[in-house]
């Protein structure tokens, strides 16, 4: 139970800035994939931006997390997710409980041996399912093939960007074409090596059951992180004057 309230404060200090960022810079020549050529040996166009962001296409499967956007690098921590519409669901990864998240208004509802938790935050390991919020737009840019884990995969750079914030949110995904473009591995693109790669293994696409994303309406309140207060400096006593009367 401790330690759910602590991954419960760790999603209130984390949420608004999961998905910030400086404003998007170009990525490195050596982040960038190897296209294929055609037949004729030349290397295919880019495709066309396009404006849907392609997470909102899997509103039902069940898939093995591997990483998370808190991780650098390529992440290890492995968690099984779950989605049905607008609720995702996922296991904590020391297997003390589990958390969903409503991806319409970002409420997450954690349960464990204790009594389920309410926080007004998202779980920070739906990331990056919840990022295009409304109002935000999405520039999609095709940048090459590459064959990953056996599944040929359609790779693109994904920029969500919120005209609220000004933050811009610069991804790659590797989209399996066997699997209607799922990405299995998604790539965090920041400055410098501060990347953070997530990856999906034994993806399901499909209806899921009901019963997994089932919480109750009312759960107990997730504490807040108490602010800070400034103390003053005790003040020094006064010191008696000179001609002060002594007792």
């Amino acid at each position: 139970m401790v330690r759910l309230i602590r991954i419960i404060l760790l999603i209130c200090s984390l949420a608004v800035r999961m998905h910030a960022q400086p404003p998007a810079e170009q990525v490195s020549k050596e982040q960038s994939p190897k296209k294929e050529a055609d037949s004729a040996g030349k290397i295919p166009a880019p495709l066309p931006a396009k404006a849907q962001y392609p997470l909102d296409s899997f509103t039902d499967f069940s898939a093995l997390m591997v990483g998370s956007i808190m991780e650098t690098g390529e992440g290890a921590a492995e968690a099984h997710i779950y989605r049905s519409g607008k609720l995702m669901r996922v296991a904590d990864p020391e297997g003390d409980g589990y958390f969903i998240t409503d991806l319409s208004t970002l409420e997450t509802y954690a349960f464990s041996t204790g009594p389920c938790m309410h926080d007004t935050h998202p779980y920070f390991r739906v990331s990056p399912f919840p990022a295009a919020r409304p109002g935000s737009s999405v520039e999609r840019v095709a940048v090459g093939k590459e064959t990953l884990d056996g599944h040929s995969c359609q790779i693109e750079d994904i920029t969500v960007s919120s005209p609220k914030t000004g933050s811009h949110l610069k991804m790659r995904f590797w989209e399996a074409e066997d699997l209607q473009g799922f990405p299995i591995k998604i790539e965090f693109l920041r400055p410098g090596a501060r990347s953070s790669i997530i990856r999906y293994k034994n993806v399901a696409l499909g209806p899921q059951d009901p019963t997994l994303f089932i919480h109750p309406k009312s759960c107990q309140s997730a504490p807040q992180r108490a602010r800070l207060k400034t103390h003053k400096a005790p003040t020094a006593p006064k010191k008696p004057s000179a001609g002060g009367s002594q007792k």
